[in-house]
């Protein structure tokens, strides 16, 4: 064979090498593809639970857990005070449990309230107004009573910058003798270096209690509007021993080992693709909280923005979902629940994408949310419910 041939076909294998590489390295920005294909997000299935005439199609306090290897669907029942326990399987109602709502056995003011629990002994409310942990037992009598408070009433843990509104939003998660409490944060800036508290950390066999915080200088140094932007949604994965940090105006997620709550270890970025870049909104006057604005119009200013809700781990496929609300124009807005344009991103255990399903508008109830084997389960809005005693949940799964 000649030099020029030789040569001729190195420049051929070289030119279809830099080809195949210049095809691998553009495909779509951080989505990961194995050895087993592409991952993809579809719906696969729905799941319906039969409601009685006290418990409305739409609720925030719902979570799922194992008992005796079935899985249970328990829903906070604000109505009339107690705990729903579902069959999964069969979707119907197993157990209903009562609670006083005043009293010394009580457990106080249920507005904004939420629940967790692993089995139906061991049941906890959370008095976002009281600052109080109760622990209650299947009979819905009161075990123990836990203070998490920072001052002495609600008005002054409101001014530490938190909430503590347990939800598929703001999630609790039990680690032993530790409950961890995710909290939703207003913005208010408690520390001179710029950290938000995100975390209350409750030992529940001494009653101690220690809050965690994180620096959040995005959040901080600039004005994204009232309550929602500063929300915080917080994952758990047991696996690893790491709780990771969704804020709704932080394209990136922190992550946070469990041994050392209070420092960031990396964070990595879990973007949309539908959404547009963050811009805080511009400040008129110098006064904090609403800078300038009036409340109504601060608010819907507010919720018009695009930002991130969700984030939630899923223990059975070892993946994570991060669900986007999508800007909306002031048209849209005025449809209310209606124009709710959603994604949901999912991620693999080290934070890489893996694929974002846009979803149809104004379908879904992004605050009532939960996890399965069978997979993520949405709630269709009140619109797409086929009468008002079936809660219908749309089932997401991996192919």
């Amino acid at each position: 064979m000649s030099f020029e041939i030789m040569n001729s076909n190195k420049k051929y294998f070289l030119i279809v090498f830099l080809l195949t590489f210049w095809g691998c390295s553009t495909q779509k920005d951080n989505v990961n593809d194995d050895a087993f294909g592409k991952f993809e997000l579809e719906k696969i299935g729905e799941k319906v639970f039969y409601l009685d005439s006290t418990l409305a199609p739409y609720n925030q306090s719902i979570l799922t857990f194992e008992q005796d290897g079935v899985t249970k669907l328990s829903i906070f029942n604000h109505f009339n005070v107690s705990v729903n326990v579902f069959d999964y399987s069969s979707g119907k109602i197993e157990k209903q449990i009562g609670f006083l709502k005043d009293g010394p056995e009580g457990i106080g003011t249920i507005t904004n309230m939420g629940h967790f629990m692993q089995n139906s002994d061991s049941i906890f409310f959370f008095n976002h107004w009281q600052s109080r942990v109760h622990l209650m037992n299947a009979k819905g009598e009161k075990l123990r009573s836990y203070d998490v408070g920072i001052g002495e009433d609600s008005e002054e843990q409101s001014k530490q910058g938190f909430h503590m509104m347990v939800s598929p939003l703001s999630q609790a998660f039990k680690n032993g003798d530790r409950l961890f409490i995710s909290v939703q944060n207003a913005g208010a800036n408690p520390f001179d270096d710029q950290r938000l508290i995100y975390m209350i950390e409750l030992n529940l066999r001494t009653g101690e209690r220690e809050y965690h915080s994180l620096p959040q200088p995005l959040m901080l140094n600039n004005f994204w509007g009232v309550y929602t932007p500063f929300a915080s949604s917080l994952a758990f994965n047991p696996n690893t021993q790491e709780f990771s940090l969704s804020y709704t105006k932080n394209p990136e997620i922190d992550i946070v080992s469990v041994i050392d709550l209070d420092s960031i270890q990396e964070s990595k970025s879990v973007k949309s693709e539908y959404m547009r870049e963050m811009k805080p909104l511009p400040k008129r006057r110098d006064t904090p909280t609403l800078y300038g604005y009036s409340f109504n119009e601060l608010s819907d200013l507010t919720n018009m923005q695009g930002f991130y809700v969700n984030f939630i781990y899923d223990p059975y496929k070892d993946v994570y979902y991060r669900v986007a609300l999508h800007e909306r124009t002031a048209e849209q807005y005025e449809k209310g629940r209606r124009s709710f344009k959603l994604s949901i991103i999912v991620t693999n255990s080290n934070f890489e994408k893996m694929d974002e399903l846009d979803l149809p508008e104004g379908m879904y109830e992004y605050e009532t949310a939960f996890v399965s084997k069978e997979g993520l389960h949405f709630s269709r809005q009140i619109e797409y419910q086929p009468d008002e005693d079936q809660l219908v949940f749309d089932v997401f799964g991996l192919k």
